[in-house]
Protein backbone atom coordinates (compact mmCIF):
# COMPACT_ATOMS: atom_id res chain seq x y z
CA UNK A 1 0.00 0.00 0.00
CA UNK A 2 1.60 3.92 -0.97
CA UNK A 3 2.34 6.30 2.06
CA UNK A 4 0.26 8.71 1.76
CA UNK A 5 2.05 10.68 4.08
CA UNK A 6 3.12 14.24 2.52
CA UNK A 7 6.43 15.58 3.67
CA UNK A 8 8.14 18.96 3.11
CA UNK A 9 11.78 20.27 3.41
CA UNK A 10 12.79 21.34 6.59
CA UNK A 11 15.49 23.62 5.56
CA UNK A 12 16.84 24.55 8.74
CA UNK A 13 17.86 21.11 9.88
CA UNK A 14 18.19 19.65 6.78
CA UNK A 15 15.74 17.11 6.64
CA UNK A 16 11.92 16.02 5.54
CA UNK A 17 9.66 16.71 8.18
CA UNK A 18 5.87 15.27 7.78
CA UNK A 19 3.11 17.73 7.02
CA UNK A 20 0.44 18.89 9.51
CA UNK A 21 -2.93 19.69 8.73
CA UNK A 22 -5.26 20.36 11.77
CA UNK A 23 -8.97 18.21 12.06
CA UNK A 24 -10.74 21.59 10.41
CA UNK A 25 -8.41 20.78 7.25
CA UNK A 26 -7.10 24.27 7.69
CA UNK A 27 -3.37 25.46 7.06
CA UNK A 28 -1.60 26.53 10.42
CA UNK A 29 1.28 29.14 9.54
CA UNK A 30 2.89 30.77 12.26
CA UNK A 31 5.37 32.44 10.45
CA UNK A 32 4.34 36.60 10.18
CA UNK A 33 6.13 37.23 6.69
CA UNK A 34 3.58 34.19 5.85
CA UNK A 35 0.25 35.48 7.24
CA UNK A 36 1.38 39.21 5.66
CA UNK A 37 1.77 37.83 1.83
CA UNK A 38 -2.22 38.65 1.38
CA UNK A 39 -1.86 38.71 -2.33
CA UNK A 40 -0.56 35.34 -2.65
CA UNK A 41 -3.65 33.68 -0.61
CA UNK A 42 -6.66 35.67 -1.53
CA UNK A 43 -7.36 33.09 -4.53
CA UNK A 44 -6.81 30.18 -1.89
CA UNK A 45 -9.11 31.59 0.37
CA UNK A 46 -12.07 31.12 -1.76
CA UNK A 47 -13.15 34.80 -0.98
CA UNK A 48 -12.49 35.18 2.26
CA UNK A 49 -9.77 36.34 4.02
CA UNK A 50 -9.23 36.57 8.18
CA UNK A 51 -6.22 37.00 9.82
CA UNK A 52 -5.40 37.92 13.46
CA UNK A 53 -2.26 39.87 12.34
CA UNK A 54 -2.53 43.46 12.62
CA UNK A 55 -0.08 44.32 9.54
CA UNK A 56 -1.74 42.41 7.45
CA UNK A 57 -5.25 43.45 8.44
CA UNK A 58 -4.19 46.98 7.91
CA UNK A 59 -2.87 45.97 4.37
CA UNK A 60 -6.39 47.26 2.90
CA UNK A 61 -5.48 47.37 -0.44
CA UNK A 62 -4.63 43.84 -0.68
CA UNK A 63 -7.63 42.58 0.53
CA UNK A 64 -9.98 44.73 -1.10
CA UNK A 65 -11.15 42.30 -3.82
CA UNK A 66 -11.07 39.24 -1.21
CA UNK A 67 -13.65 40.93 1.10
CA UNK A 68 -17.05 40.09 -1.02
CA UNK A 69 -18.28 43.65 -0.64
CA UNK A 70 -17.97 44.07 3.87
CA UNK A 71 -14.85 44.78 5.34
CA UNK A 72 -15.44 45.09 9.05
CA UNK A 73 -11.60 46.15 11.21
CA UNK A 74 -10.84 46.44 14.23
CA UNK A 75 -7.48 48.67 13.32
CA UNK A 76 -7.82 52.15 13.76
CA UNK A 77 -5.53 53.13 11.11
CA UNK A 78 -7.53 50.54 8.65
CA UNK A 79 -10.56 52.11 9.39
CA UNK A 80 -9.61 55.58 8.61
CA UNK A 81 -8.18 54.65 5.12
CA UNK A 82 -11.80 55.43 3.53
CA UNK A 83 -10.15 56.26 0.28
CA UNK A 84 -8.92 52.90 0.17
CA UNK A 85 -12.14 50.63 0.09
CA UNK A 86 -14.51 52.92 -0.79
CA UNK A 87 -14.78 50.65 -4.61
CA UNK A 88 -15.20 47.10 -2.18
CA UNK A 89 -18.12 48.61 0.08
CA UNK A 90 -20.50 48.37 -2.45
CA UNK A 91 -22.37 51.63 -1.33
CA UNK A 92 -22.62 51.29 2.28
CA UNK A 93 -19.71 52.26 5.09
CA UNK A 94 -19.91 51.30 8.21
CA UNK A 95 -16.85 52.40 10.48
CA UNK A 96 -16.32 53.01 14.54
CA UNK A 97 -13.42 55.47 13.63
CA UNK A 98 -15.22 59.11 14.69
CA UNK A 99 -12.17 60.45 12.35
CA UNK A 100 -13.28 58.15 9.96
CA UNK A 101 -16.75 59.48 9.99
CA UNK A 102 -15.98 62.81 9.74
CA UNK A 103 -14.09 62.67 6.38
CA UNK A 104 -17.04 63.34 3.86
CA UNK A 105 -15.02 64.41 1.01
CA UNK A 106 -13.85 60.61 1.30
CA UNK A 107 -17.51 58.97 1.51
CA UNK A 108 -19.69 60.85 -0.17
CA UNK A 109 -19.66 58.96 -3.61
CA UNK A 110 -19.81 55.65 -1.30
CA UNK A 111 -23.37 56.77 0.67
CA UNK A 112 -25.49 55.88 -2.64
CA UNK A 113 -27.16 58.92 -1.48
CA UNK A 114 -28.57 58.70 2.42
CA UNK A 115 -25.76 60.00 4.53
CA UNK A 116 -26.01 59.02 8.54
CA UNK A 117 -23.45 59.71 11.02
CA UNK A 118 -23.34 59.85 14.67
CA UNK A 119 -20.38 62.78 15.16
CA UNK A 120 -21.53 66.01 15.38
CA UNK A 121 -19.26 67.64 13.33
CA UNK A 122 -19.71 65.54 10.48
CA UNK A 123 -23.76 66.31 10.74
CA UNK A 124 -22.98 70.00 10.35
CA UNK A 125 -21.10 69.70 7.43
CA UNK A 126 -24.25 70.34 5.10
CA UNK A 127 -22.68 72.27 2.61
CA UNK A 128 -20.67 69.64 1.58
CA UNK A 129 -23.45 66.57 1.29
CA UNK A 130 -26.18 68.73 -0.64
CA UNK A 131 -25.01 67.25 -3.44
CA UNK A 132 -24.70 63.48 -2.03
CA UNK A 133 -28.55 64.03 -1.27
CA UNK A 134 -29.39 64.81 -4.17
CA UNK A 135 -31.45 68.12 -3.38
CA UNK A 136 -33.52 66.67 -0.10
CA UNK A 137 -32.09 67.89 3.05
CA UNK A 138 -35.02 67.38 5.54
CA UNK A 139 -34.17 68.19 9.42
CA UNK A 140 -36.23 68.25 12.70
CA UNK A 141 -35.81 72.25 13.29
CA UNK A 142 -39.51 74.03 12.96
CA UNK A 143 -40.94 77.20 12.75
CA UNK A 144 -39.72 79.59 15.06
CA UNK A 145 -42.69 82.45 16.04
CA UNK A 146 -43.44 84.34 18.91
CA UNK A 147 -46.51 86.59 19.32
CA UNK A 148 -47.82 89.18 21.86
CA UNK A 149 -49.81 92.55 22.71
CA UNK A 150 -49.29 95.91 21.41
CA UNK A 151 -52.32 97.29 23.21
CA UNK A 152 -55.47 95.74 24.82
CA UNK A 153 -58.70 97.75 25.66
CA UNK A 154 -56.09 100.78 25.78
CA UNK A 155 -57.17 104.32 25.02
CA UNK A 156 -55.03 106.54 22.40
CA UNK A 157 -55.68 109.49 21.00
CA UNK A 158 -54.87 109.98 17.32
CA UNK A 159 -50.55 110.52 17.07
CA UNK A 160 -49.85 108.09 19.74
CA UNK A 161 -47.73 105.60 19.25
CA UNK A 162 -47.06 101.83 21.10
CA UNK A 163 -43.99 100.59 22.70
CA UNK A 164 -41.73 98.88 20.47
CA UNK A 165 -41.08 95.68 18.96
CA UNK A 166 -37.41 93.92 18.99
CA UNK A 167 -38.24 91.20 15.86
CA UNK A 168 -34.11 90.76 15.60
CA UNK A 169 -34.96 87.18 15.22
CA UNK A 170 -37.48 87.00 13.30
CA UNK A 171 -38.20 87.68 9.23
CA UNK A 172 -42.37 88.31 9.21
CA UNK A 173 -44.97 90.48 11.70
CA UNK A 174 -48.60 89.96 11.21
CA UNK A 175 -50.72 92.80 13.52
CA UNK A 176 -54.48 92.45 14.10
CA UNK A 177 -56.99 93.65 16.44
CA UNK A 178 -59.95 95.92 16.79
CA UNK A 179 -60.00 99.92 16.49
CA UNK A 180 -62.98 100.51 18.16
CA UNK A 181 -64.05 102.92 15.22
CA UNK A 182 -63.12 103.70 11.69
CA UNK A 183 -59.36 104.55 11.05
CA UNK A 184 -56.02 103.31 10.61
CA UNK A 185 -52.64 102.39 12.00
CA UNK A 186 -49.44 103.00 10.54
CA UNK A 187 -46.10 100.67 10.89
CA UNK A 188 -43.30 102.78 12.43
CA UNK A 189 -39.90 101.57 11.69
CA UNK A 190 -36.21 102.09 13.10
CA UNK A 191 -32.81 100.45 13.23
CA UNK A 192 -31.40 101.97 16.26
CA UNK A 193 -35.08 101.80 18.83
CA UNK A 194 -34.68 105.50 18.70
CA UNK A 195 -34.77 107.19 15.28
CA UNK A 196 -38.76 106.28 13.82
CA UNK A 197 -39.62 106.64 10.32
CA UNK A 198 -43.51 105.92 9.07
CA UNK A 199 -43.64 103.16 6.71
CA UNK A 200 -45.82 102.43 3.97
CA UNK A 201 -47.59 99.91 6.01
CA UNK A 202 -51.22 100.84 6.72
CA UNK A 203 -53.82 98.97 8.06
CA UNK A 204 -57.60 100.67 8.11
CA UNK A 205 -60.64 98.57 10.35
CA UNK A 206 -63.74 97.35 8.43
CA UNK A 207 -66.63 99.19 8.78
CA UNK A 208 -69.07 96.46 10.40
CA UNK A 209 -66.89 95.35 13.95
CA UNK A 210 -63.54 97.73 13.37
CA UNK A 211 -61.28 94.65 12.91
CA UNK A 212 -57.96 94.98 11.17
CA UNK A 213 -55.15 92.72 10.27
CA UNK A 214 -52.23 93.78 8.02
CA UNK A 215 -48.95 91.72 7.32
CA UNK A 216 -45.18 93.07 6.79
CA UNK A 217 -41.62 92.17 6.39
CA UNK A 218 -39.31 93.13 9.65
CA UNK A 219 -36.34 94.34 7.31
CA UNK A 220 -36.04 96.49 10.19
CA UNK A 221 -34.97 95.13 13.22
CA UNK A 222 -37.78 97.68 15.96
CA UNK A 223 -41.18 98.33 14.37
CA UNK A 224 -43.69 100.08 16.07
CA UNK A 225 -48.01 101.37 15.62
CA UNK A 226 -48.32 104.93 15.22
CA UNK A 227 -52.35 105.74 15.69
CA UNK A 228 -54.37 107.19 13.39
CA UNK A 229 -57.65 107.52 15.24
CA UNK A 230 -58.79 108.23 19.08
CA UNK A 231 -60.75 105.76 21.01
CA UNK A 232 -60.28 102.07 22.95
CA UNK A 233 -57.93 100.14 20.75
CA UNK A 234 -56.40 96.18 20.73
CA UNK A 235 -53.61 95.47 19.07
CA UNK A 236 -51.70 91.88 18.96
CA UNK A 237 -48.89 90.95 16.88
CA UNK A 238 -46.98 87.70 16.15
CA UNK A 239 -43.61 86.92 14.48
CA UNK A 240 -42.03 84.54 12.07
CA UNK A 241 -39.08 83.19 11.57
Amino acid sequence: MPNSQIYVRDITNNKNVPLQVDGSNKLAVSDSVAQGSLSSINLALGGTLQTSNLTAEGSLANIESAVGGTLNVADATAGGMLAMIQSALAGTLTVDDVTAQSSLSNIESSVGGTLTVSDSSAQGKLDTINTTLQGTLTTAQGVSRTNGNVAVSQSVTSGDVSASVDSNLYKNAAIFGNLGASGNVIIQVSNDNSTWHDSHHEFYSNYSGYDFSGEFATLARYWRVKYALSGTVTVRYALVA
